[in-house]
């Protein structure tokens, strides 16, 4: 796969994890798209490993650590949302 088609995954898997996985009550349920995704781009990692540079490297960790923050973020939105109701 290339860069940019990773990137247009990542951006929507982004968004629906801040305002739809994470919308549900259980904490879990957000998870499962952040896990899955950590997966795949560990598989696509090893997959390419001699193909790869620093920057490719990097902007791998960024894709793994941002879906994480989605969850937590759209999880505490969540929950002020149930605590104001």
């Amino acid at each position: 796969m290339n860069l940019l088609t990773l990137g247009l995954i990542a951006i929507v898997l982004f968004v629906l994890e801040e305002f739809v996985f994470s919308a549900s009550r259980y904490f879990w349920i957000g998870g499962i798209a952040p896990v899955l995704w950590t997966i795949f781009l560990g598989y696509e990692v090893v997959i390419n490993a001699a193909s790869l540079n620093v920057t490719d490297y990097l902007l791998a960790i960024i894709a793994v650590i941002v879906p994480y923050v989605c969850w937590g973020n759209g999880f505490q939105r969540r929950a002020a949302k149930r605590r104001a109701q």
